[in-house]
């Protein structure tokens, strides 16, 4: 089941990153005026998935995560189709806006799974296990999509992702997960941010997901830019970083010992570090390569650790909390994007760098405080 989990979010993490590398291909298919416009449905796409996580990730807590994902995977396996056989530009907009409406509801529920299915003591590897999914997605997603459109067209792409989707969506009808206790109350985004200590965590998923979106989204920019290097050449960072994020599994056990609360305060501590380290090689391709790994790792125990805080704090509305941490999450791909690019204009790519070390200052922080406060009134430490 979890071997499951993982490939769900590797084939959904890919169709929200393979749109990029072949926006040239599909703006010249559909008539486009240029890859611009093709990314407008990647917007929608994204903005699909934040009020979806908000609005319908809660349906998990009635129905059940099981039942949620199978529902979600219909959605976008919709989405998708009509992204395959788009006639025009609007139609495919709508194809990824419909398949953004599906991730939001397919993730919280995943990462519910994750949750339900871990053994005791065991629940931060359980989800790192999945998490690597993302590693998938980016590492195989990316690359491979970029040779089926040269070899079969942009559509191949979208007609691939479906194909291994409706495989997984087989399965899961045909899996049995626990049993489900329905939520004694319903559940909604106002419930969620009622639960105790959620905000705190909120906050924790932000400064990571702002920090890392922050300079991921303008490695491209400055490696044309400053750099000189063409576009294929960020392949090689991408795929650094993805080793290093599914690397990271070897530490997974250590966060079940050290809890979310010290694990927080370690990593966003060595992130504000590494930041800085960063920073001083930010003109050097050759080491830049060799940062996006320990930086993958990093960034894969900050996030195992930030969605494992949220599935402790309340299991009855584990769907609604999970919700909230993608609709935070996914907007910080827009805030980040708005907030750092009169950094990135101001001194390029090492100023965006500094911010992300001060947004992991701030985490290591709200850790810091937690944790003491957890220690004054004797609650275990999440």
């Amino acid at each position: 089941m979890i071997i499951l989990l993982m490939l769900s979010i590797g084939l959904i993490g890919a169709n929200s990153l393979v749109l990029s590398p072949i926006a040239a291909e599909v703006a010249l298919g559909l008539g486009a005026s240029g890859p611009a416009d093709v990314m407008t449905a990647a917007a929608l796409y994204g903005a699909g998935v934040a009020i979806s996580a908000l609005l319908l990730a809660p349906r998990a807590d009635r129905i059940g995560p099981h039942k949620a994902l199978v529902q979600a995977l219909v959605l976008l396996l919709a989405g998708l189709g009509l992204s395959t056989l788009a006639p025009t530009l609007l139609v495919l907009t709508a194809g990824q806006a419909l398949a953004g409406i599906a991730v939001g509801m397919a993730l919280p529920a995943i990462y519910s799974l994750a949750a339900i299915i871990a053994e005791p003591g065991k629940e931060a590897r359980t989800i790192g296990f999945v998490l690597t999914g993302w590693t998938v997605s980016m590492v195989g997603g990316v690359t491979l999509s970029a040779y089926i459109a040269d070899f079969f067209g942009w559509r191949a792409v979208f007609a691939t992702l479906a194909l291994g989707l409706l495989a997984i969506f087989a399965v899961l009808r045909a899996t049995t997960f626990p049993a489900h206790t329905p939520a004694a109350n319903p559940t909604s985004p106002i419930s969620g941010l009622r639960v105790p200590g959620i905000l705190p965590a909120l906050f924790s998923v932000a400064a990571l997901g702002t920090g890392f979106y922050g300079i991921y989204n303008y490695l491209g920019a400055h490696l044309t830019e400053h750099l000189s290097r063409p576009v294929s050449d960020a392949g090689w960072l991408t795929l650094s970083y993805g080793l290093g994020f599914g690397a990271a599994m070897l530490f997974d056990p250590w966060l079940d010992r050290a809890g979310p609360r010290r694990g927080l305060l370690a990593v966003f501590s060595a992130l504000a570090a590494y930041y800085t380290l960063m920073s001083g090689w930010v003109h050097d391709y050759t080491a830049l390569i060799a940062l996006m790994f320990g930086w993958g790792v990093l960034q894969h125990l900050g996030l195992n650790l930030t969605v494992s805080r949220l599935s402790m704090l309340d299991p009855s509305q584990r769907g609604a909390v999970m919700g909230l941490n993608s609709c935070v999450m996914y907007l910080s791909v827009f805030g980040a994007t708005v907030l750092f690019r009169p950094l990135y204009e101001i001194d390029g790519l090492t100023l965006c760098i500094l911010a992300s070390a001060g947004l992991a200052v701030l985490g290591a922080s709200e850790a810091l405080i937690a944790r003491l406060k957890a220690k004054r009134t004797l609650e275990p430490s999440l």
